[in-house]
């Protein structure tokens, strides 16, 4: 390419950013994730980042197949009883306030179940009126994102197992088990480590990048979801 264009292809890729107006989102969400205890419910606050006061609406999506190739979204239906309800639904939010939203369990699960309430910034009653739209290089849009937080709602009776059968990890319990690493020892002092970085809910198993022959060693390193990130480790045997 020749230098002529290389300069005016750079001097419009400035005059682009510069006429690009700020973008700033309007409200934040903490934690991320939540894990609901039997009878015992969480907590999640939403920030606003704005100077204006906005309304906010809750919306509950339970998680299928959570952590695999099918993982999907469904709604909860109006009315439907599931195992969380959020309070309040819908809110104003103050500008530069906050607000503690409350995750309640409804009903008692079995087996660790997956929710995410998102979080969005929505018209109000009173806010139908169009506001004039600052023009010029130094207007500021307000992104309306949508925030979502991971919701694991644990059984009364939590336990986590596992078994290891070859090559395949199955979850045999009925907790969520975010595997870190798993170790393999085929003697003493021949260990090879391997990082996972994977969920496996109850009923689901995650293929191994090994085959565990009889004799060897293997340990598995995971957390839970209502214990932090503290490590916890089991050893298995082929």
């Amino acid at each position: 390419m020749k230098p002529t264009v290389c300069l005016y292809a750079a001097l419009a890729a400035l005059a682009l950013l510069m006429a690009t107006p700020a973008a700033h989102a309007n409200l934040t969400v903490h934690p991320m994730r939540v894990a609901v205890e039997h009878q015992r419910g969480a907590q999640v606050r939403v920030y606003s980042q704005s100077a204006q006061t906005q309304y906010v609406q809750a919306t509950i999506k339970r998680i299928v197949d959570p952590a695999t190739d099918d993982e999907a979204e469904v709604d909860i239906e109006p009315g439907q009883l599931d195992a969380i309800a959020v309070t309040p639904g819908k809110f104003a939010l103050a500008g530069g306030g906050n607000r503690l939203v409350r995750v309640i369990p409804l009903s008692t699960v079995t087996q660790e179940t997956a929710y995410r309430v998102y979080f969005e910034g929505v018209r109000g009653d009173a806010d139908e009126t169009s506001t004039p739209i600052e023009e010029g290089p130094a207007a500021q849009v307000g992104l309306s994102l949508i925030w979502g937080t991971l919701v694991h709602v644990l059984p009364a009776d939590p336990v986590p197992d596992m078994r290891l059968d070859g090559a395949t990890l199955h979850n045999t319990g009925n907790l969520r088990l975010g595997v870190t690493t798993v170790e393999r020892c085929v003697a003493k002092n021949q260990c090879e480590l391997h990082d996972i970085q994977h969920s496996i809910y109850p009923g689901q198993q995650l293929q191994l990048p090994f085959t565990a022959a009889s004799g060897d060693r293997v340990r598995v390193h995971y957390r839970l979801s209502h214990a932090g990130y503290r490590s916890h480790e089991r050893e298995l045997q082929p």
